[in-house]
């Protein structure tokens, strides 16, 4: 149990030296269905690939006070490093995800074309909304059953948005499934489910800030998102 511990203590204080010296973002694979983790980040423990397409794995809202929009994506792509012994598998290493801005759908064309535009979003010269993942705090299991592991933590990196990062922190659910005859249903290899609910500032990232759909009550400044994504160890392009 000590040596298990102490690798694990060694990958987190790998994931923070990682995170110090600015490791760049991670490239897509040639199938643009994940990422592709750099070798640091394999070299730490188990990485787990985010399945797009599963579900609705964004949910995003303005309740402003004359209008309440919500869109969704299911596009997300990226991944996530858990250590390789199955009791920490809650306090993750490093990972990153990325939503492509165009992906956002809220039901009405036109309004997702104004979404993509330079006024707004500026999907064309930043296509991407990436969060990288620095490191978890406050890891703590919430729930346990024959068949899973629930932790509460603290998700703690840098979101980035139309350019501009800024650093956040996100309490999160994180189920682990180790793979059995119930989770094949679902999806190969072993599973992890990751799910939060925070909010953004269009402000703290200079987006729409003297739009009129703003002044006006409109579209509002904080915008919710509900995620929930599900990961495996099995990579979306396997087989394909």
């Amino acid at each position: 149990m000590a040596a298990r511990h102490g690798r694990w203590i060694t990958g987190v204080v790998a994931a923070a030296a990682m995170a110090a010296s600015g490791l760049g973002a991670a490239p897509r694979t040639e199938k643009g269905m994940t990422l592709q983790p750099p070798a640091e980040h394999v070299s730490m423990g188990k990485v787990y690939y985010v399945l797009p397409g599963k579900d609705g794995q964004i949910t995003f809202t303005s309740d402003a006070p004359l209008e309440h929009i919500k869109g969704t994506s299911s596009r997300v792509i990226g991944y996530a490093v858990a250590p390789t012994d199955a009791a920490q598998a809650g306090a993750l290493l490093a990972g990153e995800f990325v939503l492509p801005v165009g992906s956002l759908n809220t039901g009405i064309p036109m309004r997702d074309e104004h979404l993509r535009s330079d006024r707004w979003m500026g999907a064309e010269s930043h296509p991407d909304i990436v969060f990288t993942l620095k490191e978890v705090k406050d890891a703590k299991v919430a729930k346990q059953d024959a068949g899973f592991t629930t932790w509460q933590v603290t998700l703690v990196g840098d979101m980035t948005i139309r350019g501009v990062s800024k650093p956040m922190s996100v309490p999160a659910r994180i189920t682990s499934m180790p793979e059995s005859e119930k989770t094949k249903a679902r999806a190969p290899g072993d599973l992890l489910a990751l799910r939060c609910e925070y909010a953004v500032k269009l402000s703290d990232f200079g987006i729409a800030t003297n739009e009129p759909a703003v002044q006006s009550g409109k579209v509002s400044d904080e915008i919710t998102l509900d995620t929930f994504l599900l990961l495996s160890t099995v990579s979306p392009e396997a087989g394909r």
